[in-house]
């Protein structure tokens, strides 16, 4: 077989929760005056009109971003939120959320004026103070006050006498919140009601600047409340980035624009989504964290160290701005281009870019006059990669050819840097250019359609966990996979025991093997931070837990040719994830080990099993290292490698252990901890 550069490893989300999310509508054209009376006469109950008693209705459901309110008839809350109305290419695709609040303050008479948030994080229980020529902006709500998902699925347009009615149909996914200590909540694969919304433009209240709606909404014909609609915003969302950049690192600076007129920067960049995205550089440069040398292949215990200080020294509030801390460190050449962790705190808080790393030619034959440069000194290319990095952060995976319709490798941000040069080096992708020169500093459209229409919970920072959303195929079903046979393509898992204590972390390493006498292309990172490697552990009872990546390092991975008898390898410390602990059930487990990923718009893999029993604690010293070991922090300490010293707690729990239990198993796993790789042998760079 042949590399086509539209051919090439995708990452495979790890998400197994379903995600709404909104379709192309068929609307009337340009939303201009209709004689289409509504279907539904429950809804709208007056008799149709005879087209010579119609008059002339001009509804302007104008493009971008409205404040909503639904206020039940009778019902102690009161939602807020915001509607998305999305003309893309000539397309209507209309989404919004919903948050919950208690019902208080509220006359007879409120509008969407009366009871808002402001842009200064006002609480929705205070009623603000409209400021003439001070308009409302897009607003934003705690996370933990989520309530719905909104899917536009119908508009119509009702001018009867006296009548100029926009109605859209909709159906609402709400949302259950996640339990204390978890991030992921869900929402239900049907929806869990279908409404309408009979809607009027009057003119708008003091704080809105266009279009402005208020009416009924009507479920199975029953009036269940006012809705009260409003323009605030030609963008869909808005988010801050805050860049803090390391003592002697360069940060990501504005290029001159494609076409020659103006610059382009992260602004620029998350505007060809129609996202509000303020880029701010901390003034204060961060300090080298102690006993690092920054201008090395940075540990993961170090930049975790580092990224934690930098998140959490802040006082920002994520359920007030949508924030992303972007992190500029030296690094350099061969170690990586960036990195996201899944949770600092929470999800997606922070990524991280190295700026003396760079373009290796070994990685691409097609990086031009980028080969073997440094980030810092191609300000394209470095621009193009931190916004690759942001978009992960905001919950953007990669291209791929799925059955789901995300396109292949392009020359768009969440394209990996590899296969930006390949696309643009080569004759056939339709897409002709010079890397870097070329380079397009856009989201294409998929990605585009993700970060508009989305629920907010899905792409805000704080929010669901990496992966989620990007496919309601679930990773583990294997529907329309293709699975290698062992005497084809084999997956060689070794554990490094058989039988493990409670508290002790498992190595376990993997191979791929071609056992065939063809060439077989596959991904050329096998690792779980490389999100192509999965790994679930049944316990006894046959409940399932997805050992997720603590970090993602994606921007390298493509596709190589894997020639007959050769293998490509990788490994991992099993003990913690951001799902949980991998054994805190005594008895038989099974560990299932998929490698997975797409060619030529066909999904392939490759899979195995294997048993490892977890003992029973027999005496007071078992009981006493598993009460000490499975905790989080010590969790966090084994996924990042070891060295985590700034894990207080970890390490002093780790210390007690080999101070009192020198000979159990679990001291030996942990002492030669650091000594071990976690992940990929062959590290994924950004």
């Amino acid at each position: 077989m042949t590399h086509d550069a539209r051919d090439h490893a995708s990452p495979q989300p790890t998400s197994e929760i379903f995600v709404p999310e909104a379709e192309v509508l068929e609307s009337p054209e340009e939303f201009q005056p209709s004689f289409e009376s509504p279907t539904e006469p429950e809804v709208i109950t007056q008799p149709p009109i005879p087209p010579t008693t119609q008059i002339f209705c001009r509804i302007n459901l104008k493009e971008g971003c409205y404040r909503i309110k639904y206020k039940p008839n009778s019902d102690v809350h009161v939602y807020y939120g915001t509607l998305r109305v999305d003309r893309s290419e000539g397309n209507t695709t209309i989404s919004g959320d919903l948050y919950q609040f208690l019902h208080q303050f509220l006359t007879p008479h409120s509008s969407l004026s009366d009871l808002i948030e402001d842009d200064s994080g006002f609480s929705p229980d205070t009623p603000p103070i409209p400021i003439p020529h001070i308009p409302f902006g897009i607003p934003v709500y705690p996370r933990r006050q989520y309530y719905s998902y909104l899917k536009v699925v119908g508009i119509q347009i009702d001018r009867r006498i006296l009548k100029c009615n926009l109605i859209l149909t909709v159906q609402e996914y709400r949302y259950t919140q996640p339990p204390v200590g978890s991030f992921d909540g869900s929402f239900p694969t049907s929806p869990s009601r279908t409404f309408k919304l009979v809607l009027s433009p009057i003119l708008p209240p003091f704080g809105f600047t266009s279009s402005y709606f208020e009416g009924k909404l009507y479920e199975g014909g029953i009036e269940k409340g006012s809705f009260y609609m409003g323009w605030v915003s030609k963008f869909f969302r808005k988010a801050t980035l805050e860049i803090a950049v390391l003592q002697g690192a360069v940060s990501p600076q504005p290029v001159p624009a494609a076409g020659g007129s103006g610059t382009e920067d992260f602004r620029t960049v998350y505007a060809t989504c129609g996202w509000d995205v303020r880029s701010v550089i901390n003034p204060r440069p961060l300090s080298v964290p102690a006993g690092v040398n920054p201008n090395t292949c940075w540990t993961a215990a170090a930049l975790h160290n580092l990224m934690t200080t930098t998140v959490h020294s802040t006082d920002t509030h994520l359920d007030k701005v949508w924030h992303l801390h972007v992190l500029v460190v030296t690094g350099t050449m061969g170690c990586g281009r960036g990195v996201m962790f899944d949770s600092i705190g929470v999800p997606r808080e922070g990524v991280a870019s190295f700026c003396n790393d760079g373009y290796p030619s070994a990685e691409s034959s097609n990086f031009g006059t980028a080969a073997n440069q440094r980030q810092q000194d191609v300000p394209r290319a470095f621009l193009r990669s931190a916004s690759h990095e942001s978009g992960h952060g905001f919950n953007q995976i990669h291209q791929n050819m799925t059955g789901e319709g995300e396109p292949g490798s392009d020359n768009s941000i969440m394209t990996t840097t590899p296969e930006v040069a390949d696309v643009l080096g080569g004759p056939a992708s339709g897409d002709p250019g010079v890397f870097p020169t070329d380079i397009a500093l856009r989201f294409n459209r998929h990605v585009r359609h993700h970060l508009v229409h989305f629920p907010d919970i899905v792409v805000r920072p704080g929010g669901m966990s990496f992966g989620t959303g990007h496919s309601t195929t679930v990773p583990q079903s294997d529907i329309n996979r293709i699975f290698f046979a062992p005497e084809q393509l084999e997956l060689k898992v070794s554990l490094n025991a058989k039988r493990v204590k409670l508290g002790q972390p498992l190595q376990i390493d993997w191979q791929v093997i071609n056992s065939s006498k063809i060439n077989i292309p596959i991904p050329n990172n096998v690792s779980i931070e490389a999100q192509h490697t999965y790994i679930t552990i049944y316990d006894p009872n046959g409940h399932s837990k997805l050992m997720k990546s603590f970090m993602i390092q994606t921007d390298t991975v493509k596709m190589q040719e894997l020639k007959p008898g050769d293998k490509i390898e990788s490994s991992t410390m099993l003990f913690w994830s951001s799902n949980g602990f991998a054994f805190e059930t005594p008895g038989r487990h099974t560990i299932e080990l998929k490698t997975i990923w797409n060619y030529g718009g066909v999904q392939y893999g490759v899979k195995t099993t294997s048993e490892v029993w977890c003992d029973y604690p027999v005496s007071d010293k078992d009981n006493e290292v598993a009460s000490l070991l499975l905790h989080q922090d010590v969790g966090k300490f084994i996924a990042l490698g070891g060295g985590a010293s700034h894990l207080e707690k970890a390490v002093s729990r780790i210390e007690k252990v080999k101070s009192n239990h020198s000979d159990h198993p679990a001291h030996a796993s942990i002492i030669n901890l650091e000594s071990k790789t976690n992940g990929s042998k062959k590290k994924g760079k950004k």
